[in-house]
């Protein structure tokens, strides 16, 4: 799921024109807070479910033991999934000035209209202000926030172990960054993985509320979770936007 903070990354980027070269370090603080929030999640979901059991009962003549969070999680997931497709990845025109993470940042400091170098802070006339780098950064950090809401309930349909569920959260982020470096460019070709990701997520959500009576096996897991990855970058390829050949030109 964190391959959908890549188009994020861009759109942001974009509205708020920040220069290339100050894009590693607005990622490295996205990543340091990523990691901080989602053990978090992470460590407080495994003690949250552990802790939400129902005492075992019979459903259909089979014996079963159901989860509140957990099928609450799974409910979740469709829906955000269904909102996913029906939001179809339009976030071109959002004004990311006006989100959680700028407002937080005009609310302590007021914020100068240009940049100064790499610095989160700078001086003017006198008056020490933030720079539009610290409102990026913390647009970053609260979207990712967000993203988590969606991708945290869904690794707990892989494991409750909360170490393995932290390092390959730990993993995905540090391979966010490179992947962004590689794929900026030519991100805009895959137009149609947002639809991708809206299947998974619904399917993953599927999975949790099934999961009391049948357990789908994780190679079956990957193997749809890739397939449909992989059928949705082949479709943007093969069937482009008009929007994406307006980019090429």
């Amino acid at each position: 799921m964190s391959v959908d903070n890549l188009f994020v990354f861009i759109l942001v980027f974009g509205f708020f024109k920040v220069p290339k070269f100050l894009h590693h370090k607005v990622l490295f603080w996205g990543i340091i807070g990523a990691l901080i929030f989602r053990a978090i999640f992470i460590f407080a979901g495994v003690e949250l479910i552990d802790l939400t059991y129902l005492p075992e009962m019979n459903v259909f003549g089979h014996p079963v033991k159901i989860n509140v969070v957990m099928t609450l999680f799974g409910l979740f997931l469709i829906y955000a999934g269904i909102k996913s497709w029906g939001d179809g990845g339009d976030d071109d025109d959002e004004d990311y000035s006006d989100t959680a993470g700028a407002k937080l940042i005009k609310s302590f400091w007021k914020v100068s209209d240009n940049y100064d170098g790499d610095k989160f802070f700078t001086v003017q006339n006198g008056i020490k202000m933030a720079t539009p780098l610290l409102v990026v950064v913390a647009v970053i950090e609260f979207t990712d926030v967000l993203f988590a809401v969606d991708s945290i309930p869904a690794i707990f349909a892989i494991s409750k172990d909360p170490f393995i569920l932290y390092t390959s959260n730990i993993f995905a982020i540090l391979g966010l960054r490179s992947l962004y470096f590689l794929l900026a460019n030519f991100i805009y070709m895959f137009s149609k993985l947002p639809y991708g990701l809206a299947i998974i997520l619904a399917f993953i959500g599927v999975k949790m509320l099934i999961a009391p009576w049948y357990h789908i096996s994780s190679p079956v897991s990957l193997g749809i979770v890739g397939g449909v990855l992989v059928l949705s970058v082949l479709i943007s390829i093969m069937f482009p936007d008009k929007k994406d050949d307006e980019v090429k030109e």
